[in-house]
This record gives structure tokens, C-alpha cells and sequence, in this order.
């Protein structure tokens, strides 16, 4: 698509990414909601619709899209997350906050593959809590955090539930 009035090579990736993070919250069968204004760094709120100890769960996240992704260790390397992106994610909270990384392909005509047997959707979605991370002091909207995220933290219909778990180890896969 090109044109004035399409969209641009980013905000079509950051449109996809939460479009993949909406897909599989309907899946798990979440209740979805965004934010407006978006002034807390906050994508989503996911809610369980069950009640679990007098109350419905609910999670907030942030959704970031890459598409030259960088692996060691067993961890994405992502560098996209500035300093205070990051301490809207991190320390303790009373509702808790994920960063969803979404890896999707380097062109939008890889996002998606149809069939008669389903749509399929292109790269894959990892989850990742800086509960127990300290905030940067002073942070900065132009300085860069790396953050690590890792590569058994898939997120699927399953985890994302699980997510959901107050007695969840965090870290683990």
C-alpha cells in the first residue's frame, strides 16, 4: 500500500503487533481494552472474565513490534524501550504491567498466511516482567534500555492464562 493516506512501514508493524496481541488474548478469551488517553505507556488491559478470589483479574501491557530481531544467550536483545517506557514496566505494582515483544517479519507481505485450514499468523509474541527490575533514575524519553527477554517466555493462549496465576515464578518458562 502506498500512498498519502497509507499507513507508514512502522505503524503498520506496531499496528500488527497489537493486532497479534488482540488475537491471542480472544483466543485465551480476554477481555480487551485500551487506554485513552495513552499517557501511562499502557497498550492494554487484559482482564480475565472470571472471578478468582472475589475479583477479575487483570494485567496491563505494553506491545512492541521488531523485525530484526537479535538473539544471545537464549534472550532477545531488544533495544527498543526507552528509559521511561521502561519504568512505566518496571518495580512493583498493584495491577502488574508485561512487556509483550512481537517478532514479525522484515515485510508486511509475510504478516499472514491463508489457507482453507486457518490464517496463520507470521513470527511469534514473548512475554517479560520487570516487577523486581529497579527504575532508572531521571529517566530520559531519548536514551535507549537494553532489556532481556527470554526466548521461553513464548507467549501462547496457555501462558498468557498463566500469566494471570498470582503465585506465578516470574522468570520462569
Amino acid at each position: 500500500m502506498t500512498g498519502q493516506w497509507a499507513l507508514g512501514e512502522k505503524e503498520h508493524q506496531g499496528l500488527y503487533g497489537e493486532s497479534f496481541v488482540q488475537a491471542l488474548a480472544a483466543a485465551a478469551g480476554l477481555q480487551t481494552a485500551r487506554p485513552y488517553p495513552d499517557c501511562t505507556g499502557i497498550d492494554y488491559q487484559l482482564t480475565l472474565p472470571s472471578e478468582r478470589d472475589d475479583d477479575f483479574p487483570r494485567m496491563e501491557v505494553q506491545v512492541k513490534s521488531w523485525s530484526k530481531p537479535k538473539q544471545a544467550n537464549g534472550c532477545w536483545q531488544y533495544r527498543g524501550l526507552t528509559e521511561k517506557q521502561f519504568n512505566a514496566l518496571a518495580g512493583k505494582r498493584r495491577v502488574p504491567r508485561f512487556l509483550f515483544l512481537v517478532i514479525v517479519p522484515d515485510s508486511s507481505s509475510g504478516y499472514t498466511v491463508a489457507a482453507e485450514s486457518g490464517l496463520m499468523l507470521a513470527r511469534a509474541a514473548y512475554w517479560q516482567s520487570f516487577e523486581n527490575e529497579d527504575r532508572v533514575p531521571n529517566p530520559s524519553q531519548l536514551r535507549r534500555r537494553k532489556v532481556l527477554v527470554p526466548e521461553t517466555h513464548l507467549l501462547s493462549v496457555r501462558t498468557l492464562l498463566d500469566l494471570f496465576d498470582p503465585l506465578r515464578e516470574l522468570g520462569r518458562p
